[in-house]
C-alpha cells in the first residue's frame, strides 16, 4: 500500500471517531434526567390502635360452708419427743420450779470499767499473801563480771600497754580477725557440763592463754576459779582440743601473744568474752 492510501484511511477513521463521540454527547445532553420518585408520607391513625387490657388474675373460689353452725374441733397435739418424756420422769410436775435469782445491777462506776483494763486492775485490791515471782537470772551477775574484768585490767595494765596482752572483748583492729578465729574454735568444742547444768551450777572462769606465731596455744593459766571444779576442768579441756587458729597479724613483730578470756556459765547456757 502506498503512503497516500494509509493517510486517507487514517483520516476516515479519525472523522468517524469524532462523529461517534459527537453523537454520544448529543444523546446524553438531550435525554431527560432520571429523578427519584418522591415517597408519599404514611399517616397512622392512633385511634385505630386497640387498648391493652391488663391480665386479670384468676380469683380464688370461695369455699362454701357446709353448715352455718360453728363447731369446736378438738385441738391437735404433736407427739412428745424422747427428751420431753425423760425430763418429765426426772422432774415431777408437782414440784415447783425454782425461780432464777435476780442479779444485782452493777453500780454506774463499775459499768464504766471493762474487765482486764488497767484501771480495773488498780481498783482491785491485791492479796498481800501472793508471792512475787522473780525473773530467773540466766548468767552470773553483771556487776560481778564488771568488777572481775576491771580488776584484771588493773593487774595486767603494763602488759596491755606494751601490746603483749589483749582482752577477748576488746575492739582491737590489729587482732580483730585473730580473736574472731579463736572464738569460733572455742564454740566448736566447748560444752556446758551436764552435771553442772542439772544442778544449776554457775560461775565465771578467767584464763590467760599464750600463743606462738603459728597460732598454737603454748600455755594456759587459770587466773581464778569459778567456784566449781567441773566448770574449770571443762575450760581446760576445751583449750587443749583447740588447734592452731592462724598466724599473728603482719603488724605484730613479737614471738608471743597473750589473751585474757572469761568463760561464763549460767542458766544452762554459756558465753565467752
Amino acid at each position: 500500500m502506498s503512503d497516500n492510501t494509509v493517510e486517507k484511511t487514517f483520516i476516515y477513521l479519525l472523522v468517524l471517531s469524532l462523529l461517534l463521540h459527537a453523537g454520544a454527547g448529543a444523546l446524553l445532553y438531550y435525554l431527560p434526567e432520571s429523578r427519584p420518585l418522591p415517597k408519599e408520607p404514611v399517616f397512622i391513625d392512633l385511634q385505630q390502635v386497640p387498648d391493652l387490657k391488663a391480665e386479670q388474675q384468676p380469683r380464688q373460689q370461695e369455699t362454701q360452708r357446709q353448715s352455718e353452725r360453728r363447731i369446736r374441733v378438738p385441738r391437735e397435739m404433736t407427739p412428745r419427743g424422747r427428751d420431753a418424756i425423760d425430763s418429765a420422769v426426772q422432774r415431777p410436775s408437782s414440784v415447783p420450779q425454782a425461780r432464777p435469782r435476780e442479779t444485782a445491777k452493777p453500780s454506774p462506776r463499775e459499768t464504766q470499767l471493762t474487765p482486764g483494763s488497767s484501771a480495773s486492775g488498780l481498783l482491785k485490791p491485791k492479796s498481800p499473801s501472793s508471792p512475787q515471782t522473780q525473773q530467773p537470772q540466766l548468767f552470773p551477775s553483771a556487776n560481778r563480771m564488771a568488777r572481775l574484768e576491771e580488776s584484771y585490767r588493773r593487774k595486767f595494765e603494763d602488759e596491755i600497754a606494751e601490746g603483749d596482752t589483749r582482752f577477748l572483748n576488746s575492739d582491737d583492729i590489729l587482732f580483730g580477725s585473730f580473736l574472731r578465729r579463736f572464738e569460733t574454735a572455742v564454740y566448736g568444742v566447748w560444752r556446758y557440763p551436764q552435771e553442772a547444768a542439772m544442778k544449776g551450777i554457775e560461775g565465771i572462769t578467767p584464763v590467760r592463754i599464750s600463743f606462738n606465731r603459728r597460732g598454737e596455744i603454748t600455755g594456759v593459766r587459770l587466773l581464778e576459779s569459778s567456784g566449781a571444779r567441773v566448770l574449770d576442768d571443762e575450760v581446760l579441756r576445751t583449750l587443749k582440743l583447740i588447734g592452731p587458729v592462724g598466724g599473728f597479724p603482719k603488724g605484730y613483730d613479737k614471738d608471743e601473744f597473750n589473751l585474757i578470756a572469761f568463760f561464763q556459765y549460767g542458766g544452762a547456757r554459756r558465753a565467752l568474752r
